[in-house]
């Protein structure tokens, strides 16, 4: 006789409970925030660069940058003048020979690279000159022009500024020492124009030719120096 078992009852399974998802809102509501963070940041970004000043381009940077030539010879020239401090018309050394000569698109990268090769026996005055100069203008090189001129000769050959004080007390005069025009000038306006037309007449007699011309419109010493003392040139 077969005997017949009962089969034990599966046991019950509950069903699965499925979690709620978390609660929607709060989620929301931190997107929501970050979202106007970020928006408020862009915002005060965007306030932040419309009132800041542009950034000026260094002068002559176009000529070439700090490791060619003649981006080395501009840099030289700029820092051995930034520490003078002495102003006429508004201009300090710097600023006119930045506006003048660096940025002047007459002038060659060339003529640049010229310049801070000339030497001072190619500028200086001869020694009977330089008693004229000091007989007609005793304080010759005490004028705030004289040494204006002198730094900005200086940063650009990088001969001594005593040294070329010393040998060229006319820098910064108005008129030639061999003429019967040769004084101080008591404007700003004709003292800054003598002081740029002693720098690039003084080039041109050092044998950096052309100077005169991209500056003045014109290369001859007294043609140049006649625009200078009406207030033209191209700078």
């Amino acid at each position: 006789m077969t005997e017949i078992r009962n089969r034990p009852a599966a046991p019950s399974v509950a069903p699965a409970r499925t979690q709620a998802p978390a609660a929607q809102p709060a989620r929301t509501n931190q997107a929501t925030a970050a979202s106007r963070a970020d928006v408020l940041n862009r915002a005060e970004l965007a306030r932040t660069r419309a009132t800041m000043a542009p950034v000026q381009a260094t002068p002559g940077s176009w000529r070439g940058g700090p490791n060619t030539e003649v981006g080395r010879a501009i840099q030289t020239m700029r820092q051995r003048m930034s520490d003078v401090n002495i102003t006429i018309k508004g201009d300090t050394p710097q600023s006119l020979f930045d506006r003048a000569i660096l940025d002047n698109k007459h002038i060659t990268n060339e003529q640049i690279l010229e310049m801070s090769r000339v030497t001072l026996p190619q500028l200086a005055t001869d020694p009977a000159t330089r008693a004229k100069v000091l007989e007609r203008v005793p304080n010759a090189r005490e004028l705030p022009v004289h040494h204006f001129t002198v730094a900005m000769m200086s940063a650009v050959t990088g001969i001594d500024r005593a040294a070329l004080s010393e040998a060229c007390p006319d820098l910064g005069l108005t008129g030639a020492p061999n003429t019967p025009l040769l004084y101080a000038a008591s404007g700003e306006r004709m003292q800054r124009s003598t002081a740029l037309h002693d720098f690039t007449d003084y080039m041109r007699g050092a044998g950096v030719k052309g100077v005169n011309k991209a500056v003045w419109g014109v290369e001859n010493r007294i043609l140049s120096a006649l625009v200078s003392a009406v207030g033209g040139g191209r700078y």
